[in-house]
């Protein structure tokens, strides 16, 4: 019986957490020379396999976006990373899924040092990713 019920309800389980979709939000870097803080606005397109990640994200004013490499999801957590010419290494993202919104972490280098980011997501288009 056990089995039965696992079987009927893995696809729903394995779809809860799809993040397969439209994103926009922001990422805040804290401006440590002037103490405050500097927010870009950003839009990711996420398109997820199995516990596969691929798309795109960047400022939201940018036609190009950057692609997405390695990207993971492990349960609500997401991860991947993202280089550009703005940036000496890969950014690297660390998100936790919590039903239509992803909140983490980026980290990575520039010219002046590190770089770290607090990253908040909302998908754009629940309507398709009902459960979330």
């Amino acid at each position: 019986m056990v089995k039965l019920w696992l079987i009927l309800w893995l696809p729903l389980l394995v779809s809860a957490g799809d993040i397969s979709g439209t994103w926009i939000g922001s990422i805040e870097v804290a401006d440590n020379a002037g103490g405050s803080s500097v927010n870009t606005p950003v839009r990711a397109q996420f398109e997820q396999k199995a516990n596969l990640v691929s798309g795109k994200i960047g400022r939201r004013e940018d036609e190009q976006a950057e692609s997405i490499r390695n990207g993971k999801v492990e349960g609500t957590k997401i991860s991947f990373e993202v280089s550009s010419v703005e940036t000496t290494s890969a950014m690297k993202f660390n998100l936790v899924l919590d039903g239509n919104h992803l909140e983490g972490e980026m980290k990575g280098m520039v010219d002046s040092g590190e770089i770290v980011g607090k990253v908040r997501l909302t998908r754009q288009d629940a309507g398709d990713h009902q459960g979330n």
